[in-house]
């Protein structure tokens, strides 16, 4: 696990109108479990209180403390078949993008010496954009929801996700984080606390367990985001204006990742809910390549 922080960008202060003491509070996991058995080392009591927090069946989805940190570990395929009606609809798409290479041409920014010894004509280098399908892609998904969304809206967006990532998944390499973006330090700073999920292969009970079950955000996550003083809103106080720069936030802790796909948080009346199939369609159709010749 790591945790660390950063300064907020100042791009993401200059739009948020944020002053300049802000801060990203960072906690990662290498997997839910891991993430579960942190909470229950060092944070139980807020993980208690958050099973308390609402009624446990619209809340936390009709887990306790220690069933939710046992299906983190252990994972949960209930919501697979859910997910399964959408999958064989998007079979079409492929997916291409980009990663930088070097390519020898007869300019450049740096010389291919061997090739100018042998008299090449193509003795220099330069950096292109190559689209690949083994380029490899991070995909970033905020379950964090606002107290007014039912277990059922997060069960049917999570599904939604959950195809997308299967689709994905079987065409070309991912990477798959699940957490939450919530307010830290009273309301003035963001705590920003993820668990990636095992993608070589798919784990697919880990996966539906983080993307479909409220258990694992408003329970697990929210539980640990209360060790830097989460009070219950969102990013920095700020409502959900952090959405469109979800990006540049959580920026520092992906310096490793070619592309990311960043799903923001779930929202009232949200297409991932009320059409499903329309959102995975139009997820796909920005993530297919793009014919430049055309």
């Amino acid at each position: 696990m790591q945790r660390f922080t950063v300064p907020t960008p100042d791009s993401v202060r200059e739009a948020l109108s944020l002053p300049r003491n802000t801060e990203d509070h960072f906690q990662l996991f290498d997997s839910p479990g891991e993430l579960a058995d942190y909470g229950q080392a060092n944070a139980l009591e807020h993980l208690v209180a958050q099973e308390n927090r609402g009624p446990r069946g619209c809340w936390s989805g009709g887990l306790s403390t220690a069933d939710a940190c046992r299906t983190a570990r252990e994972g949960d395929l209930s919501a697979v078949a859910a997910s399964d009606a959408l999958l064989s609809k998007f079979e079409r798409f492929a997916f291409e993008t980009g990663r930088k290479a070097w390519l020898d041409d007869v300019t450049g920014a740096i010389p291919n010496v061997p090739a100018f010894i042998a008299g090449h004509p193509l003795a220099m280098r330069r950096r292109v954009r190559q689209d690949s399908a083994s380029a490899p892609l991070a995909i970033i998904v905020d379950v964090t929801t606002s107290s007014r969304v039912s277990a059922r809206d997060i069960q049917r967006r999570g599904a939604a996700i959950l195809a997308l990532v299967r689709i994905l998944s079987t065409r070309r390499p991912i990477e798959l984080w699940a957490g939450t973006m919530l307010d830290a330090d009273n309301r003035r700073s963001a705590v920003h606390t993820f668990a990636r999920i095992e993608t070589s292969p798919l784990d697919l009970a880990t996966a539906c367990f983080a993307l479909v079950h409220p258990a694992f955000s408003r329970h697990l996550c929210y539980g640990l985001a209360r060790l830097h003083g989460f009070a219950g809103g969102w990013p920095y106080g700020a409502h959900a204006r952090h959405r469109p720069h979800m990006a540049a936030i959580l920026a520092p802790a992906f310096t490793h990742a070619t592309q990311t796909l960043c799903l923001p948080p779930l929202h009232a009346a949200d297409q991932s809910c009320t059409n499903p199939e329309a959102w995975l369609e139009q997820r796909l159709a920005e993530l297919s390549p793009v014919d430049l010749a055309a």
